[in-house]
């Protein structure tokens, strides 16, 4: 549990390093000042595409931190990461967007403008993800079950081509079993808060990776595959 904080510490862009900090493990209360939102969350859709990239880079610096991610084969790590990086994406962007009524990443009119044909799911995908994140919401989850959720997509024992996955399902067991923990102690009189919190996951994958990647990342990588902008990221 210590690592996984000090994990969710450590995945945040400091405010000299970027003109928004995003800052994906605050649990402050909501401030009242629209300035404040203004500042903080993305108003247009150049923005939003910033924003989406430096909420993924937080997502694999997240992993990176986890010391026992990093004790795993170096292919083991890539292939995992490679599995669940819209997963992660999707958790760091709904803990950051939590103080809000909504997404900013979803709210944006102009959003991927050039895919709005007949044939596009632009608009679905989008409300989809919208109601997921509303989901969330509801839960009013916290940073600590935010990060076993990290963890439990993390590591998949069942991810083909994987050297160690007996070692993988050990470490989703532990993220299930601190995730338990923290909520009979933080959470008492909520019994069906974890089942609930594991019933959320699937939802993540209501709209695939490849959809992910078109919405929020073709117009910065272009035809970049995303498995090297993992692996660059990974590696720097």
């Amino acid at each position: 549990m210590a690592s996984l904080m000090t994990a969710e510490t450590c995945a945040k862009l400091e405010p000299e390093d970027v003109d928004e900090n995003i800052d994906v493990t605050s649990n402050e209360p909501e401030r009242a000042s629209s300035e404040y939102h203004m500042a903080l969350y993305p108003s247009s859709s150049e923005n939003v595409y910033e924003t989406s990239a430096r909420l993924l880079f937080m997502s694999v610096k997240w992993a990176k931190n986890l010391p026992v991610f990093s004790s795993l084969p170096f292919r083991d790590q890539v292939i995992l990461l490679e599995e669940a990086w819209s997963e992660l994406f999707l958790l760091c962007a709904i803990q950051w967007s939590l103080p809000l009524d909504s997404c900013p990443l979803l709210s944006l009119p102009d959003l991927c403008p050039g895919m709005q044909g007949k044939n596009s799911y632009t608009g679905l995908d989008l409300r989809l993800l919208q109601e997921v994140f509303s989901r969330f919401k509801a839960l009013a989850v916290d940073p600590t079950e935010f990060a076993c959720l990290k963890a439990i997509v993390l590591f998949k024992p069942e991810t083909r081509g994987l050297k160690d996955p007996e070692q993988v399902e050990n470490l989703q067991d532990q993220s299930q079993v601190m995730l338990g923990q923290h909520i009979r102690s933080h959470y008492p009189s909520q019994p069906a808060r974890f089942g609930k919190l594991l019933l959320l996951l699937p939802s993540l994958r209501f709209v695939n990776s490849e959809r992910i990647e078109l919405l929020f990342f073709h117009r910065t990588i272009g035809n970049t595959p995303m498995e090297k902008l993992l692996c660059d990221m990974f590696k720097n």
